[in-house]
């Protein structure tokens, strides 16, 4: 962490490669919910400012790839105004996860600090409207595959097909639309703003089910080129569908997982990176055993990527308990994710203006506690689909069992 080492610092921590002191875009993006649980708020905050304010429109509107901790460009990603790296769906994500923090902090200036409300707007926007190379309204690039010129896609590959528009890209662009259209009413933002983002994640949702599902080969395109569609393992461009949860939950959702799991088994990637998706990838589509191998994957890894031990946290704190909050302030949901005879408790947890705790018994019983801050409504989703919603006062703690037994403590016992 750099914050208080030196005046000039940005408050920041790594997010790059270790030889690098530097953060980048992807990676802050990846990192963010790893860093608001280790209580890094500010740092989060500051960094995000920093890309919001880079995305000039000399720059296509694009925020730059990475940053020195002193906050100037890092030499080795930018050379000029029209020489740097960018890849479509590093704003999209950081609009999103721009969201999920103010959803987590409560602050917001997560989402109207100047920077990046302005930010915000212009991603969805005018930054779409310039990078549509389809005339699809699907952000992408001009296949040129060179990431200093700008690609669709996070993956970097250095061979064709390059591809115009990309599966992450569109699964970024459509959570970035989902996220802003899922804010309640409290957050003061343009309403037709928020209804618009609600009609371009219904659009963008259909089209992709409609138009990039690979009936003869039984999954989702990566992309498509001036050709057409590509059928081959992509990498990011394969599972981001499944990370963002842009599949609707069917037939065709299981299909493309099965697809990725044996690509996964014949063709592995080769950086680490690449692997702390998968957890995600598979716990949005309840394929809990799979996302456990991965995070177990990850941690006898030993990686001293940032990414690895950043994403680690999130996925245990959040993945495995299923805890997220909801739109409406002071409304946290769980899930359990863990196998039926394990239990998992997680503690101290800043939830909004709340501190949380919460035990997974199993698939059986689940408890929530408020040991700072206001009380919550909780909600807790068991495997069948059934749903359970109390009010847990502050101080307080409930448990409540798949049975359908709800108990309620004013103070923790």
């Amino acid at each position: 962490m750099q914050t208080g080492r030196r005046a000039d610092f940005v408050p920041s921590y790594w997010a790059g490669l270790t030889d690098r002191p530097m953060f980048y875009s992807r990676d802050l993006a990846h990192q963010m919910l790893g860093g608001h649980l280790l209580g890094l708020d500010a740092e989060n905050l500051a960094m995000l400012r920093h890309f919001a304010a880079s995305a000039t429109e000399r720059r296509g509107w694009y925020p730059l790839w990475a940053f020195n901790f002193d906050g100037t460009p890092a030499a080795i990603d930018y050379h000029d105004d029209n020489d740097f790296v960018r890849e479509i769906p590093a704003p999209f994500e950081l609009v999103e996860k721009a969201v999920e923090q103010y959803h987590w902090t409560g602050d917001e200036r997560f989402l109207r600090a100047p920077e990046i409300a302005a930010f915000l707007r212009t991603t969805l926007t005018s930054f779409a409207q310039a990078h549509d190379p389809l005339g699809t309204g699907v952000a992408g690039e001009r296949g040129s595959g060179d990431i200093f010129q700008g690609t669709a896609t996070y993956n970097e590959v250095e061979h064709p097909p390059h591809l115009l528009v990309a599966a992450d890209g569109i699964a970024s662009q459509w959570a970035a639309h989902a996220a802003l259209a899922g804010v309640a009413t409290d957050a003061q933002l343009d309403p037709e703003f928020v209804r618009w983002n609600a009609e371009r994640t219904a659009a963008l949702e259909a089209g992709f089910a409609e138009g990039w599902w690979l009936a003869e080969h039984g999954h989702y395109t990566a992309g498509f080129t001036h050709e057409g569609p590509v059928s081959g393992f992509g990498l990011e461009s394969t599972w981001f569908p499944a990370v963002k949860g842009l599949m609707r939950p069917d037939d065709r959702a299981t299909a493309h997982l099965d697809y990725l799991s044996a690509c996964l088994e014949e063709n592995p990637p080769h950086n680490i990176e690449a692997f702390t998706y998968l957890p995600e990838a598979c716990l949005r589509y309840g394929r809990d055993e799979e996302a456990l191998r991965w995070i177990r994957f990850l941690a006898e890894s030993r990686s001293d990527y940032p990414e690895v031990s950043f994403t680690h946290v999130a996925h245990v704190v959040t993945g495995l308990t299923g805890l997220s909050m909801g739109p409406r302030r002071g409304e946290v949901h769980t899930r359990a994710h863990i196998p039926p005879d394990d239990w998992l408790e997680v503690d101290g947890v800043a939830a909004g203006t709340s501190t949380i705790g919460v035990r997974h018994e199993g698939h059986e019983a689940s408890e929530l506690w408020v040991t700072r801050g206001n009380g919550v409504t909780w909600t807790s989703t068991w495997p069948d689909g059934r749903t359970t919603r109390v009010d847990v006062p502050a101080g307080g703690r409930a448990r409540v069992s798949a049975d359908g037994g709800t108990a309620v403590s004013p103070e923790q016992y």
